[in-house]
């Protein structure tokens, strides 16, 4: 199959925003906390910013300078938020949190094996840390190391079992596997967790597309939504060989959402390659 992986390094994604803090904060911190990972795993950085801002005018505790080399790492100051990361590491409590926000900056620097071993001494410190359990799965996929992939995203789960980002990774992962309808489940449980999880829609349409399933990749598709998801059908529609199929979706993709006209003309372009390699084979 040639999906190509997409790494859950964004803002939003689950292995970027901060943990839940464990401990209980005077002055309503644990409040606040949980307000500003909110807003940092919705993308809502300015929210973030000004949360954190007025929190720490009351007192910057460690917990709320972790949020803050967060926030820089979301911001893209990857060099000012590994500085932050590294200090915190100095903090019990923090040490294995800020251990896999400096891995998360770390492999945006493209520095994988440094990553790996950031990420093997967070789950060592704290066995429970279900980002890092994620960050590890991802890298195990990158690898094609399918089974450190599963036992890592299965460690995440349970750590997490509320987390609908983790699921839509792990459905990722089987995707990448042909494993479509475990991947199928998977994302049925996002969305369960989280409705209207934008990744997770895509997702469940590719694997239903990817089992033969068009009609069904559609349901619950709007106006808005169908350029998107005429593109992402094709796509699977092309893998499974179906090409009329696929070059009628890009064709609409292109017809309907500006936003998807340079995807799906890429897409429509590859296809008749294809289409034009089969000719050449099968006159």
């Amino acid at each position: 199959m040639g999906l190509a992986l997409v790494l859950a390094l964004s803002a939003g994604a689950a292995v970027l925003h901060a943990q839940p803090a464990p401990e209980v904060f005077p002055d309503g911190e644990t409040l606040t906390l949980e307000f500003i990972d909110k807003a940092l795993a919705d993308g809502r950085l300015k929210s973030a910013a000004d949360l954190l801002t007025r929190a720490q005018a009351r007192g910057n505790s460690p917990e709320l300078r972790l949020r803050e080399a967060e926030l820089l790492l979301a911001s893209g100051l990857r060099n000012e938020a590994d500085m932050l990361f590294r200090t915190l590491e100095a903090e019990p409590a923090l040490a294995a949190r800020a251990k896999t926000g400096r891995a998360v900056a770390t492999l945006r620097d493209g520095q994988v094996e440094v990553a790996g071993e950031l990420l093997k001494t967070a789950v060592a410190l704290d066995p429970a840390l279900a980002r890092a359990w994620t960050t590890l799965a991802v890298l195990a996929d990158q690898r094609q190391d399918w089974k450190a992939a599963d036992a890592a995203y299965g460690k995440a789960i349970a750590a997490a079992p509320n987390d609908a980002n983790a699921f839509n990774n792990r459905g990722y992962s089987r995707l990448l596997q042909q494993r479509t309808t475990e991947a199928e489940a998977d994302f049925l449980k996002a969305l369960e967790l989280r409705p209207g999880l934008e990744i997770a829609e895509t997702n469940l349409r590719l694997a239903r597309g990817l089992q033969g399933r068009y009609t069904e990749a559609f349901a619950g598709s709007s106006r808005a939504q169908l350029g998107r998801d005429l593109n992402t059908v094709g796509y699977a529609a092309m893998l499974r060989g179906d090409l009329k199929l696929a070059e009628s979706y890009f064709s609409r993709a292109l017809e309907l959402d500006p936003q998807y006209q340079s995807a799906a003309a890429a897409n429509l372009a590859y296809l008749k390659q294809l289409a034009g390699g089969q000719s050449a084979h099968n006159p």
